[in-house]
């Protein structure tokens, strides 16, 4: 719980100095329909059943250990990298407005649906990729509410990246995606994905977690 609270406060920190340095902001539903993604992942996270059985190895005694810190440093790097490349490259394809209006009202734009989609994405790849599971809770796949819901979250911001549904991205504010510039957005989400899925098990290999010891 601890990595998914700080990588997503790390997340939500950069997209929004991101966006506020053009002037830009989320929209009213952009805002709750995110807010009420994360509030359903925590809920459903919070409501995870324990195993009947106990297992040999135990948590770390506190959060400040090797394995948590480096794997949500590392795992913010590549979200740090991801999310720099793809808004780098909407300022390419839509250059900054020499002044900014930090108080102007909310507009669509290419930089709003691009990050609003990482934002998103990118928290939900927090929750999938950090909720434990085995072997003390029940695994994400046993945890129903939870996985059907990063499904069902991937499936509509899939949808919206790729504009399958135009009325669904004018409804959330969001504007169509150059055609190319869709599958580099998709192309940089796997990516990110995978490569923080291996950093987290690869450190949970190496730093593994507590193990009991026998009683004489």
């Amino acid at each position: 719980m601890f990595k998914i609270l700080a990588l997503n406060a790390l997340i939500i920190a950069y997209c929004q100095s991101a966006l506020y340095l053009d002037g830009v902001k989320f929209s009213d539903g952009q805002a709750t329909l995110q807010g009420l993604l994360l509030a359903g992942c925590f809920l459903f996270i919070s409501r995870s059943k324990p195993l009947d059985k106990l297992s040999q190895s135990r948590p770390h005694a506190n959060i400040f250990n090797t394995y948590t810190i480096l794997t949500v440093l590392l795992q913010f790097a590549v979200h740090f990298y991801t999310l720099f490349t793809l808004v780098s490259r909407c300022h390419e394809l839509s250059p900054r407005k020499e002044s900014v209006d930090l108080e102007a009202e909310f507009e669509p734009n290419l930089l709003n649906s691009v990050v609003y989609i990482l934002s998103v994405m990118l928290q939900l790849n927090t929750f999938v990729i950090n909720y434990r599971g085995h072997p003390y809770m029940e695994s994400l796949t046993e945890n129903k509410p939870l996985c059907y819901s990063a499904l069902g979250t991937t499936a509509i911001m899939i949808s919206m990246t790729l504009g399958i549904f135009p009325q669904l991205n004018h409804d959330f504010s969001l504007v169509e995606l150059p055609e190319d510039f869709r599958l580099e957005v998709l192309q940089g989400l796997v990516l990110d994905t995978v490569a923080t899925f291996l950093v987290d098990k690869i450190l949970l290999y190496i730093c593994g977690d507590a193990k009991l010891k026998k009683i004489d």
